[in-house]
């Protein structure tokens, strides 16, 4: 598997949200001086057979110039059916001994890369799927946090492991398929799609959104977990995709490229005219079918769920109607003139014949 490599500032309260969407991470740590390292592989994703052992290693490098104390530990990973994951230091877990570093401290030297090797140790009763978080604080024991920088937050590498035996089970269903609204003025349109896992190993559920009209015509085609982000065992994730393709669409403000907010927070947003999207002006009745596939060892497995929602620009059709009603009247008026103008000249004409025949 090929792997990118991260720039790292986020709690680790939130790191779990990497095994979801396999970017970049972000750590926030309190500091009295820059902390910025980068870990390669951002994430694991490993196959074994029981009773074998799977041995790779993290790179990471500090980018300061300041030597940094770490720790190192292991969390369990876990989730829930409302699509919330969790990181949870366990004691009486017996898997988080399966994960063995030669050391379980190191010290990252400034502005060099730093190997850190491990082994999982996978017992003959191991049973699918196990989730994990190699963590990275600091070594509050060292000197050098004393000295060096003081961090208050921590950085970490999610490992998923898929145990090969008989029993495993890749089963899901598609909890929801919902747009976030019944009725929209204008696009874009957000769809949110819940998909449990209620098999018992990882599951990667890709798929497509197919957008119809009120005649039927498929408009629009989205992607529903298109970077393939994992759902854990017992738990759910949440999906959103979103519709902007029109030819109006609302957009935020932006100010130096950060969206700008008004006295009470809230986005302020503008309309967005389109022109070489005249043609896809939205209005009317649409229905969105959403078609999930999740790959198994054998074979794929299918979920398919519907929903519908109108789009109306409601002020830009007042505003044509009332354009058309002025226009109407203008020109009901000016061929009215013109009649009477031109009644006015026969009549006229008419009568110049007649006193010339008297």
């Amino acid at each position: 598997m090929k792997y990118g490599k991260k720039r790292l500032f986020l709690p680790l309260t939130v790191l779990a949200l990497l095994i979801l969407f396999p970017l970049s991470i972000k750590l926030f740590a309190q500091s009295t001086n820059n902390y910025d390292v980068t870990i390669s592989p951002i994430f694991f994703d490993l196959s074994a057979d029981p009773n074998t052992n799977i041995t790779s290693k993290i790179k990471i490098r500090n980018n300061t110039t300041s030597p940094i104390p770490l720790k190192l530990g292991v969390q369990k990973l876990s989730g829930d059916t409302n699509g919330n994951l969790n990181l949870k230091q366990d004691q009486n877990d017996y898997t988080l001994s399966w994960i063995k570093f030669s050391q379980d401290s190191i010290v990252a030297k400034p502005l060099e890369w730093t190997e850190i090797p491990f082994t999982v140790e996978v017992p003959k009763d191991a049973a699918y799927g196990y989730y994990w978080t190699i963590t990275f604080t600091q070594d509050k024991t060292s000197p050098l946090a004393r000295t060096g920088v003081n961090l208050t937050g921590s950085a970490g590498v999610p490992i998923l492991l898929n145990v090969r035996k008989a029993g495993a089970i890749t089963q899901g269903k598609l909890a929801s398929f919902n747009s976030d609204s019944s009725f929209y003025e204008y696009l874009p349109v957000k769809f949110i799609t819940k998909f449990l896992n209620t098999g018992n190993v990882h599951i990667r559920p890709v798929g497509n959104i197919f957008i119809k009209d009120f005649l039927g015509r498929e408009i629009e085609v989205l992607h529903v977990n298109n970077e393939q982000g994992t759902v854990l065992p017992n738990s759910a994730r949440i999906f959103e995709s979103k519709w902007n393709n029109g030819f109006v669409t609302v957009e935020p403000k932006m100010v130096d490229g950060e969206p700008k907010v008004d006295k009470n927070g809230r986005a302020e947003t503008k309309l967005n005219f389109k022109f070489d999207k005249i043609l896809d002006f939205r209005i009317g009745r649409y229905t969105a079918t959403n078609l999930m596939i999740v790959t198994g060892a054998n074979k794929d497995f299918t979920f398919q769920s519907e929903t519908s929602f109108w789009v109306f620009p409601w002020k830009i059709i007042i505003g044509i109607i009332i354009f058309i009603a002025f226009a109407g009247i203008g020109f009901y008026n000016t061929i009215k003139n013109f009649i009477l103008k031109i009644l006015r000249i026969f009549g006229i004409k008419k009568k110049k014949e007649e006193e010339s025949k008297a």
